[in-house]
């Protein structure tokens, strides 16, 4: 990441081209989407900056030209991790067994890029038997955590000085859409690939055309500079000197996941396919159809609002922080907001300040309409909910 802020006329992050279209600005959100807050007031308080929204025409990559990396950090109070809930694990789970059966990954290295506490590199490393190394800036060991010693944990940012690290496979899960730098990272992980013959790349960043596709305004946040296509995502390995083996989307089609390997010296014509994208003649539309969604909301909750009507959100992550900002800024309609991480509970949401609580809290305050951040998950959080006893409106974002 560069730490520098970006002047207009700024072109394209992975292509390098200057045909750049607007397509949206958002109002200043919370540039530490993922930090939680121990009082209400320095939430509140968080800092905030615009997003200017662009397209590029060349590759089909959308990026956030406004983004200053100065304005970001993630050693303090970082805490993303979706590791309780089910659904998630059960996603995980899968994916570590595909990745070990695919690529034959038993008692093999494994080196995960920005893995947070390292949920999913112990994941792969237990059901493969293979040793792992955590590299990122936000993990901070638990009181109470035991290290296995098959897993090694350094909490440093991924640059080429980690190179030689042997890895049989390179992980990098929801890291790259973080990075100004984007092509640089993976001109290390390039170099480092180079260094062990035969080892795969597995990344993972959200779909920025299911974003688009859906008119998904809450998914956009200040700390993801990036929003893939498959198109630009492909753009970028071939052109850092890959070999695309895989390009999918995943995770009801709201994470792209590519898998590559290292390229031989003249890559075959048909990868090219992979950077061909479709026209994105409805992005310009995106910005009044944002408005609509946006006013839509907040007339639906000033509604409930006004027919007395007690109004909590379910999941405090990113997304939540973009919805309750731009819809409930104020903190005037929705009280809570659910997580069922306990690392969370009793801190409050950056910007729009509300406490987050776990679910067992709803018995004492039994809402009347619960607002789901994600529609993944509505089976697994209504089936907490009736547990609790409770039958409120579900009002899915």
């Amino acid at each position: 990441m560069s730490g520098l802020a970006t002047p207009p006329c700024t072109p394209c992050i992975v292509c390098g081209s200057a045909s750049i279209t607007r397509i949206c600005e958002f109002p200043p959100l919370p540039v530490d989407t993922n930090r939680i807050w121990s009082s209400q007031a320095e939430a509140c308080a968080a800092p905030k900056a615009p997003i200017d929204l662009v397209y590029c025409q060349r590759c089909g990559h959308l990026f956030n030209r406004s983004y200053n990396d100065d304005l970001v950090t993630y050693e303090i109070d970082y805490e993303n991790s979706q590791i309780f809930s089910p659904r998630f694990r059960r996603y995980l789970e899968e994916l570590a067994d595909m990745l070990i059966a695919k690529h034959r990954l038993y008692d093999k290295r494994i080196v995960e890029i920005g893995g947070g506490r390292g949920e999913f590199v112990r994941m792969i490393c237990d059901r493969g038997s293979n040793f792992g190394v955590n590299i990122g800036p936000s993990y901070q060991p638990g009181s109470d955590e035991a290290i296995p010693a098959n897993i090694r944990f350094i909490t440093d940012y991924y640059t080429a000085k980690y190179r030689d690290e042997p890895a049989d496979m390179i992980v990098c899960r929801h890291v790259l859409e973080h990075f100004w730098g984007a092509r640089e990272l993976i001109t290390t992980v390039r170099e480092a690939v180079n260094r062990r013959c035969g080892a795969i790349v597995y990344f993972e960043v959200p779909n920025g055309e299911f974003i688009m596709r859906e008119r998904a305004f809450w998914e956009f946040h200040y700390q993801h500079v990036s929003y893939f296509t498959k198109a630009s995502l492909a753009k970028l390995f071939l052109d850092c000197g890959f070999e695309i083996c895989e390009l999918q989307e995943t995770f009801a089609g709201q994470f792209l996941s590519v898998e590559a390997r290292s390229a031989a010296p003249h890559v075959p014509s048909t990868q090219n396919a992979w950077t061909e994208h479709r026209d994105a003649g409805s992005y310009p539309d995106f910005a009044m159809d944002f408005r609509a969604k946006v006013d839509s909301s907040v007339n639906r909750l000033k509604r409930l609002r006004s027919d007395g009507r007690h109004v909590v959100a379910w999941g405090a992550g990113a997304k939540a922080v973009t919805f309750l900002n731009i819809v409930d800024p104020a903190h005037e309609g929705i009280s809570h907001i659910v997580d069922i991480s306990p690392r969370k509970t009793g801190f409050f949401v950056a910007g729009s300040g509300q406490e987050i609580i776990c679910p067992s809290a709803l018995r004492e305050l039994r809402p009347d309409v619960i607002v789901l951040m994600n529609a993944v998950y509505r089976d697994e959080i209504g089936s907490v909910v009736a547990a609790l006893g409770l039958d409120p409106l579900v009002w899915i974002a």
